[in-house]
């Protein structure tokens, strides 16, 4: 009697185990077919009138036509970028929720704090690269030098003037660059930091300070208002043969570039990271937008794996340790 009790308890349990194997199959096919069901967010870590934000938009758009579904962009600025990746890095990993990172919130920002409240390589399902551009130096087209090594040499000039520079949020790529090359090249440029890069091409306009780091879009943006005096990169860029970078002008500059990333909560269902990763692959694969995004903000779309972001990361961690030492040394003086 004992042992048929016990067949019949084993019998129970293993057909109890085979009935929630097959619930979880089912619930994964079906959250497959059925995803989305819902209007999902790309959560924009800069402000609405940022070049970010406007990516993001045009990926929306594209992303709504394959997947059949509402896709909005909501802008949650701050902490330069670290306030909207926290926000996405702590929401349900159902799929519905999506991040336009930048290298501030996964590498810059997390050298820099120690209490951000997320793990740069551990809290995200990185679905690929997005956008990519190096820091430029921008200055009005009235201002008296055309490179940055002759701006350097007019600050040196005149001691009796006061100058400044902004790219942004203190600790975005763009005002980490123009930090380190003043500091290296000992000429007093204050800097003077904004909500994003697009206030800081508004000062420059102003006048407010003598040069804005932004991107190779504010050109677009601005027309013949300014001129780029200067890139930071190892070279020079399609379409802007004519502007020297850094290294070309005797200058010693950093060369890490401005890059952005679609990524996801940690934890999606392996079938909904599969859907969302085809949709974003389908439309960045496109040289119909990624020439728009060109064209329209002079940002470059540059679609590669997440193991391939993964090694950006740390890649630029590694390059930016020293800066950041040096912008905390800063900020404790």
């Amino acid at each position: 009697m004992n042992s048929i009790n016990l067949l019949i308890k084993n019998s129970f349990r293993i057909i109890c185990m085979l009935l929630f194997s097959i619930s979880i199959l089912y619930s994964s096919i079906s959250l497959a077919d059925d995803y989305p069901n819902k209007p999902i967010t790309i959560i924009e870590p800069w402000g609405p009138q940022s070049w970010g934000f406007l990516q993001a938009q045009e990926l929306a758009k594209e992303l709504e036509k394959i997947l059949d579904q509402r896709v909005l962009v909501q802008a949650k600025p701050g902490g330069a970028s670290s306030l909207g990746t926290k926000f996405v890095a702590d929401s349900d990993p159902d799929g519905y929720t999506l991040l336009h990172a930048w290298i501030a919130g996964l590498v810059i920002v997390p050298l820099n704090k120690d209490d951000l409240g997320y793990n740069p390589t551990k809290a995200f399902d990185i679905i690929s690269h997005f956008t990519e551009s190096p820091v430029v130096a921008v200055s009005r087209s009235d201002a008296p030098w055309n490179t940055l090594a002759e701006m350097v040499e007019y600050v040196r000039a005149n001691p009796d003037k006061k100058f400044a520079f902004s790219g942004g949020p203190a600790l975005s790529i763009h005002s980490i660059s123009g930090a380190e090359i003043f500091e290296r090249e000992n000429v007093p440029v204050k800097g003077i930091f904004y909500d994003d890069a697009a206030a800081a091409g508004t000062a420059m306009l102003a006048g407010d300070t003598a040069v804005a780091m932004d991107g190779f879009g504010s050109l677009r943006r601005y027309g013949d208002k300014v001129k780029a005096i200067g890139v930071f990169s190892t070279k020079r860029y399609p379409g802007f043969e004519d502007v020297l970078t850094v290294s070309e002008q005797g200058l010693d500059g950093p060369t890490v570039r401005s890059w952005s990333a679609m990524v996801a909560p940690n934890g999606m269902p392996d079938s909904v990271k599969k859907k969302i990763s085809e949709a974003i692959d389908q439309v960045l694969s496109n040289k119909d937008f990624q020439q728009r995004i060109y064209e329209n903000m002079q940002w470059f779309v540059s679609p590669s794996s997440g193991d391939d972001v993964q090694k950006l990361i740390a890649s630029d961690t590694e390059q930016m340790r020293g800066a950041i030492a040096r912008v905390k040394a800063r900020q404790n003086n």
